[in-house]
């Protein structure tokens, strides 16, 4: 799904408010030139459309972008898992490396590959919801979000038998009711600090050099070892680039802890 649809329907509404603002304010006998009523349906339009597409924006509840970790420390999360042969690779390079991460995954993707999900919860790796198939919910009611955020946990929880804490919206795109669904069906809502855009496969280098410069205490990464509900996702870029993330984040000493385990860090004293 594009943004399009959304960006009309966002524009739309604030077009509606601003005109319910104007009939209201004539009614109360306050005059105000319609330049004003144009400039304040803007202002609604540019606030919604911020508050539905950045990932870290609050207004529509507050979300998880960065770790506060007591000593410095990051996170690695991988999206729209698992996604074979890629997923397995990343499991090696992981291991090799004595590494854990967190998998945002799909719930389509978890029935199809349970197996590979047994094997990263196996190995210490969190397992996080990322919705069934990965469709933008901004234009979905709070009943469809809670349904798809269920459902997907659901799968995750009869392939791995834990069921997940941590929510990841499909885009980072959120609407009011996302983060409360998410809540409500027991996880917290997180975003990312440092998005390398790998699924574009701008190239190995490129992946490390940008993943490199988001090597800040409490980043959160985001990487991909799939690609939305693609039947045929291309990970190897980022399979190729991991040694060398994970080299340089030892060189650094940053601790790599799961998003539960960063969370927790900074809601108790040291």
């Amino acid at each position: 799904m594009t943004a399009a649809p959304i960006v009309v329907v966002l524009t739309a509404i604030s077009a509606i408010a601003s005109a319910g603002l104007a009939v209201a304010a004539h009614m109360m006998g306050a005059a105000m030139p319609l330049r004003s009523w144009i400039l304040a349906g803007i202002a609604i339009d540019l606030v919604l459309l911020v508050a539905t597409f950045e990932r870290r924006a609050p207004l529509w509840g507050w979300i998880v972008s960065r770790g506060y970790a007591r000593t410095p420390a990051v996170a690695l999360t991988f999206d729209d898992g698992p996604a074979e042969p890629y997923t397995s690779q990343i499991l090696d390079v992981l291991r090799a490396f004595d590494a854990r991460a967190t998998f945002f995954v799909l719930g389509a993707r978890a029935v199809a590959q349970p197996a590979t999900l047994r094997r990263a919860a196996a190995e210490g790796h969190e397992i996080g919801n990322h919705t069934w198939d990965h469709r933008a919910l901004p234009l979905q009611g709070p009943r469809s979000i809670r349904a798809t955020i269920r459902r997907t946990s659901d799968a995750i929880e009869q392939a791995t038998g834990i069921r997940p804490r941590l929510f990841r919206a499909p885009f980072g795109w959120r609407n009011p009711w996302v983060s409360r669904a998410a809540r409500m069906e027991g996880c917290e809502a997180i975003a990312w600090t440092v998005g390398v855009y790998d699924t574009d496969r701008p190239g190995v280098r490129a992946i490390v050099e940008r993943s490199i410069a988001g090597l800040r205490d409490g980043a959160i990464l985001l990487l991909h070892d799939g690609r939305s509900l693609d039947p045929n996702p291309d990970a190897s870029q980022v399979v190729a680039a991991l040694p060398d993330i994970l080299r340089e984040i030892q060189r650094r000493r940053l601790r790599l802890l799961t998003m539960s385990e960063l969370l927790a860090e900074e809601r108790v004293p040291a």
